[in-house]
């Protein structure tokens, strides 16, 4: 044991009799990196929740044409002449009696009040479609009621806005139109395979269109016959012969995810700012308990374990606070998985309802911070207890 290369590691119930021994200071230390951890996590599901929301719309056999230079929908106006030469789009498939499988679509919005929020008004989409688009769109789904009749004020209603906005229920109205006037009446709830149409309102096209007094439509969103025909197709509609923009449905949602990306570079901001606070808050701790038991160090010292058997002994105190404070951070966090929140699109202006999503990778990622705090704010400490002089230690009182 007096070999200086010798390594005997102390046991870790004497690692645990110290934390135990120094509660005040432990205490506050967990609290700082369970804090950091709980905050990082909630950050991250918001962002994890609109991605997995965005990236679950569109088809990668739809096609999507707005006007040249607009970012959204909400910004695009296609006129019927123009929507007349999308029939002879290259690629376009047809429906059983072969129609091209084409969906007009008016998009407008409307102010909607959050539930449990009083005088909180979410602006949620209405979408304006013919029969059409549930070909087109073939993940959506009637999963309560039915669909509205051609010429009636009736609308369906996508599950996350039903879930998230009132008024939304079968049976109950909703008024749309230009002055507010006309009074819609609830007949469906239909799913979307979790993606951003089940945050919408939908209504037949052409009876919405009076209401608004539009005689122009928002997209056309075109079903292609494989994906091979996708690049062709898009060239042709902003070619010469149609002059509108393209791209695949898919890549049109993906792009909106720009949100979560801003999401991102804060949360890390923010973070990195807390885990230097926390770093310090741990370093606080071990320097205090490297101060307290200079003799006890000494004597470990004296009676045989080598300056590394004290350095690992420091270092386990100092992960143990942090992983147990990781743990019970991400078990406060899970207190909101899987609840459903909603955030405003800056590019299309109307609201996403999400689910926050506490995910494998945001576990990791805590894990790697709480470990990370936890080695760099002991190691100092911890090479300083491995350093103790042991005569000068022994002579103090």
């Amino acid at each position: 044991m007096n070999d200086p290369e010798q390594y005997v590691g102390l046991p870790l119930y004497y690692n645990w009799r110290n934390l135990l021994a120094r509660r005040l200071s432990t205490a506050l230390t967990f609290t700082v990196v369970a804090v950091l951890v709980a905050v990082l996590a909630v950050l991250l599901s918001f962002a994890a929740g609109i991605r997995a929301s965005l990236t679950a719309s569109g088809s990668a056999l739809n096609v999507m044409v707005l006007q040249t230079g607009a970012t959204a929908e909400s910004t695009s106006i296609v006129n019927p002449d123009e929507v007349g030469r999308l029939i002879q789009t290259p690629g376009i498939a047809s429906d059983a009696i072969g129609q091209p499988l084409l969906s007009q679509e008016l998009c407008v919005q409307t102010s909607i009040p959050r539930r449990g929020q009083a005088g909180a008004l979410a602006n949620v989409a209405v979408r304006g479609v013919d029969p059409a688009a549930f070909s087109v769109h073939d993940e959506v789904r009637i999963i309560e009621g039915r669909l509205p009749a051609a010429a009636a004020l009736e609308i369906i209603v996508g599950k996350a806005a039903a879930d998230r906005f009132q008024r939304l229920d079968i049976g109950d109205t909703v008024e749309l139109g230009r002055a507010g006037n006309r009074f819609y009446k609830v007949v469906g709830i239909f799913a979307a395979g979790g993606g951003a149409l089940e945050s919408e309102i939908w209504a037949p096209r052409t009876i919405l269109s009076d209401s608004y007094d539009r005689r122009f439509v928002s997209s056309v969103v075109m079903r292609i016959q494989g994906a091979g025909f996708a690049e062709e197709a898009i060239s042709y509609v902003r070619g010469s012969a149609v002059r509108l923009n393209a791209r695949l449905e898919s890549d049109y949602y993906i792009e909106l995810t720009s949100k979560t990306r801003q999401i991102v570079t804060l949360t890390t901001i923010l973070i990195a700012i807390m885990a230097v606070g926390a770093v310090f808050a741990v370093a606080n701790t071990m320097y205090a308990a490297v101060d307290g038991r200079r003799r006890e160090i000494a004597m470990l010292r004296t009676i045989g374990f080598a300056r590394r058997s004290i350095v690992v002994s420091f270092m386990i105190e100092s992960l143990s606070v942090c992983v147990v404070a990781c743990l019970f951070g991400l078990a406060l966090s899970l207190l909101i998985n899987g609840s459903r929140r909603d955030f405003l699109s800056d590019t299309t202006w109307t609201v996403l309802a999400y689910d926050l999503r506490i995910t494998p990778g945001i576990v990791l990622a805590a894990l790697g911070l709480a470990t990370s705090v936890g080695v760099v704010g002991g190691l100092a400490p911890a090479l300083r207890a491995s350093r103790t002089r042991i005569i000068e230690a022994l002579r103090k009182s």
